[in-house]
């Protein structure tokens, strides 16, 4: 069994953050994360996103631990609230996942 971790961030957002966002979270937790679909946001006039899912998910034989990779995730969440003037409303969620074996990236 894996344990499936997505960060969401909502808020106005420029178009680079989120490769920059999954670039932080990569080196920061040392996994792989992936964009997730979000219906119906895309991005707004004056070019901001207003929202975006980060997704990770960790098996019972990764080297992390699901709870440090969670508070490594919660780290960069925290950094990027604290660059924006505006405040971002974001979150930090694990459920119960496929084990990243299974999956077809």
């Amino acid at each position: 069994m894996a344990t499936k971790i997505s960060v969401s961030v909502k808020g106005l957002i420029g178009l680079d953050d989120p490769a920059r966002m999954r670039a932080e979270l990569e080196a920061e937790t040392g996994l792989t994360w992936r964009p997730q679909e979000v219906a119906d946001e895309g991005t707004v006039l004056g070019g901001g996103i207003v929202e975006i899912i980060l997704v990770a998910v960790v098996s019972k034989t990764a080297e992390m631990t699901v709870t440090a990779a969670v508070d490594a995730a919660k780290r960069a969440v925290e950094r990027w609230r604290g660059e924006r003037l505006d405040g971002l409303e974001t979150s930090v969620d694990t459920e119960p996942g496929p084990d990243p074996a299974d999956q077809d990236d």
